[in-house]
C-alpha cells in the first residue's frame, strides 16, 4: 500500500475524534497560559488521560468501523498509535509555542 494511502486513511480515523482531543489541547493551553510551568504535569496527565479516554470510547462505539481499516492492511495496532502519537506530539507542540508565546 502506498504512503499516500495510509496517510489518507489514518487521517480519516483521526477525524472522527478530533475535535475533541483539539478542544482538550486547547483547553490545556489556555490553563498553561493562566498558571504557568507549575500546571505543566497536571495538563500532560489530564492529555494522557484523555487518550485513554478517546481509545476506550471509540473502540467501543465504532467497533465495527475497524474491519474497514483491517481489510486496507492496518491493524488496530498502527492505528491506534500513529494517531495517538500525532496528537500528543500536537499537544505539546502547542504547550511550547504558548510557552514561548508567553514568555
Amino acid at each position: 500500500m502506498k504512503l499516500s494511502a495510509i496517510i489518507r486513511l489514518l487521517l480519516t480515523f483521526y477525524k472522527s475524534f478530533f475535535l475533541f482531543n483539539f478542544l482538550i489541547t486547547l483547553s490545556c493551553a489556555t490553563l498553561y497560559w493562566e498558571y504557568g510551568l507549575p500546571i505543566l504535569k497536571v495538563l500532560l496527565w489530564l492529555k494522557i488521560a484523555t487518550l485513554g479516554l478517546t481509545w476506550y470510547f471509540i473502540r467501543s462505539y465504532k467497533q465495527k468501523e475497524f474491519y474497514y481499516y483491517r481489510n486496507l492492511g492496518l491493524r488496530d495496532a498502527i492505528l491506534w498509535s500513529v494517531t495517538l502519537s500525532f496528537d500528543l506530539a500536537l499537544c505539546l507542540l502547542l504547550l511550547m509555542l504558548t510557552h514561548h508565546l508567553h514568555s
